[in-house]
């Protein structure tokens, strides 16, 4: 038997035995305490009825003064063994009838009025005041021995004794029994622990041999040992795994302890240093791979770590240079990190040879100092062509204006001077030719402006869009005063961009919204802001003709229109002119519309808009 089981029954023992036995003396002690009280209180009730009744045979032999009645009247009291004394005494407090008869009138209490009744050393004195008819006639004493009392006292003592030996030995038994069911698995237990702890065999399991607590523990005890068991295999797995993946890693991998010694050396840092593993391991890691000239730092900075924690190269991709087993160096990218939760600390490097990587990379930037060159050159050859291009558009713009005035004069001329010499067709050809005239100016405009909208600077600044509304709102009521249209300008608008671009936004989409509801006899038009998963946009919603949604693409590009010339004058420009300049402020622009219900246009820009 082991001195763990000892130990454990030996305590289960004394805490059965110990637990029954407090148990048994504290009720004995009670019980002992209870009838001791009892038995006083008994005894002196007893002894005080006694003596109020030998009060009332007394009084008639009082009332006489006849000694020799009152002698006989206490002579009553020798059939009980424990009385030692008694006595009368009259009215003035003298005795006046004793027993037994020899005491001596010394032995008895010479003022019963003085006298308090109760239990003295050994002793239990009463008196009782002898009454007739209301008038005192003297009184009774009387004085027992606790003998009795004693003798009970001392019964119930041997009576707990016995019942305690014989409780002790039955607990004693019941004990025992006890013990070993409570025992036996917990030592099955500890005996399972340490052959586990022995062998590191984890496929054991204590047996289960109840359902209370004990057997509770024995199933997470069993539990546990699964999980170590799996967690074990995992971390057999898992270390096999590593051992694999440090063998088939193509970077060097090498782990160093805090003093500065290799403990892992991959097959790949093999290769590339030119060192066995067996070579490597144990060696200092500063004089095996390190240059010369970068020891002292190392050494330096692994000291300052333990010291202080501070590190400057962990975690970190760090281009250095690397000596090989030959002495030559060569350069390398490392990242080094700690272990982590070891103490004290492991440092493990990822190594990676970058010495093909710095030639491409000279390679590269020679190709690049090529690349700026040329295009330092073919700037210089397309800034040339823009201003040669600038100066053909204003030169062309101009050619086709003067013949296209010159065609609008003459066409005015003739219906002004020949009037009355040309018909209605005449002039009505006349009137189509003007038309057509000034619409080919008009596109000539819209196609130089969209040509300065990808030419011209970018001025970045803030903009009241509400204000830039607003000045063109009043210019399209002046245009056309007769119109009734509600347009609607939210307050506090604002953005940052070129105001001179976003201005020509604003005139093309309210223009469009003006145009597009002139057959309304009371237009809607609003313009606003609003936001969408955290983004704001402006818009300029109107209640006009608006358009088939499957035609939107069609809607930036250059000179495609949706309604004819007929309907609606204008060329197809302006809305491109718009989708060029809110890309070029990063943002972009989208339509929302349906035939005779409106069009909504909304634009962003890359900016955080700063309106309230």
């Amino acid at each position: 038997m082991t001195p763990q089981r000892t130990s454990i029954q030996r305590k289960l023992m004394v805490a059965l035995m110990g637990t029954s036995i407090t148990v048994l003396l504290l009720t004995c002690a009670v019980f002992i305490t209870y009838g001791y009280v009892m038995f006083r209180k008994n005894l002196a009730l007893g002894l005080i009825t006694r003596a109020g009744i030998i009060a009332a045979n007394s009084a008639a032999a009082l009332a006489f003064q006849n000694e020799a009645d009152g002698t006989d009247v206490l002579s009553a009291l020798f059939n009980d063994p424990h009385i030692v004394a008694a006595c009368l005494y009259d009215q003035d407090g003298h005795v006046f009838a004793k027993y037994p008869a020899a005491t001596p009138t010394e032995a008895f209490p010479t003022s019963p009025e003085t006298q308090i009744q109760g239990f003295e050393t050994a002793h239990f004195v009463t008196f009782a005041p002898v009454v007739r008819e209301d008038r005192r006639l003297g009184t009774v004493y009387l004085k027992s021995d606790l003998s009795a009392m004693n003798e009970r006292f001392r019964f119930y003592t041997g009576l707990v004794i016995v019942v305690v030996t014989v409780s002790i030995l039955v607990a004693f038994a019941l004990s025992t029994r006890l013990q070993k069911r409570i025992a036996e698995p917990i030592l099955n237990l500890a005996d399972t622990a340490r052959k586990i702890s022995e062998h590191k065999d984890y496929f054991l399991r204590a047996q289960v041999q109840s359902d209370d607590e004990i057997g509770q523990l024995t199933n997470s005890f069993n539990d546990m040992l699964g999980q170590i068991q799996q967690r074990d295999s995992s971390l057999r797995t898992n270390e096999a795994r590593t051992r694999a993946i440090l063998e088939s890693a193509l970077d060097s991998i090498i782990t160093m302890d805090h003093q500065g010694k290799i403990v892992e050396f991959n097959p790949a840092a093999e290769t590339m240093f030119g060192y066995k593993r067996q070579q490597a391991i144990g060696s200092q890691l500063a004089d095996l791979i390190i240059p010369p000239s970068l020891r002292g730092k190392h050494r330096d900075g692994l000291v300052h770590y333990l010291a202080t924690g501070e590190a400057k190269v962990l975690n970190k991709r760090l281009e250095l240079t690397a000596t090989r087993a030959d002495g030559s160096e060569f350069p390398i990218e490392v990242a080094i990190t700690r272990i982590p939760q070891h103490e004290p600390p492991m440092f493990t490097g990822f190594i990676r040879d970058i010495t093909e990587r710095k030639r491409a990379e000279g390679e590269i930037r020679k190709l690049n100092a090529e690349l700026e060159q040329r295009v330092i050159e073919r700037t210089a050859q397309l800034e040339t062509a823009n201003k040669e291009l600038e100066a053909f558009s204003y030169s062309v713009s101009h050619d086709l204006r003067a013949p296209l005035r010159g065609l609008d004069g003459f066409s005015q001329a003739l219906l002004e001077d020949y009037a009355d010499k040309l018909d209605d067709a005449g002039k009505n050809l006349l009137q189509r030719v003007r038309a057509g005239t000034q619409r080919m100016g008009q596109l000539i405009d819209d196609l130089l402006n969209l040509s300065r909208v990808s030419r011209s600077a970018l001025h970045r600044e803030p903009i009241d869009l509400t204000g830039i509304a607003s000045e063109i709102a009043g210019e399209l009521r002046e245009r056309d005063p007769q119109r009734r249209v509600d347009l609607r300008i939210a307050e506090n608008l604002k953005t940052e961009g070129d105001p001179q671009l976003l201005r020509l936004v604003l005139e093309n989409l309210l223009g469009n919204a003006w145009k597009y509801t002139a057959k309304r006899p009371e237009a809607k038009i609003e313009f606003g802001s609003s936001r969408d998963n955290g983004s704001s946009s402006f818009y300029v919603r109107d209640d006009g003709v608006g358009f088939d949604m499957q035609y939107a693409g069609k809607l930036f590009a250059p000179f495609q229109r949706l309604h004819g010339m007929n309907e609606f004058p204008g060329t197809g420009v302006g809305l491109a002119t718009v989708q060029r300049i809110i890309r070029r402020h990063g943002g972009r622009v989208w339509a929302e519309a349906a035939v005779n219900k409106g069009a909504t246009f909304y634009f962003s820009l890359k900016q955080s808009e700063r309106s309230s």
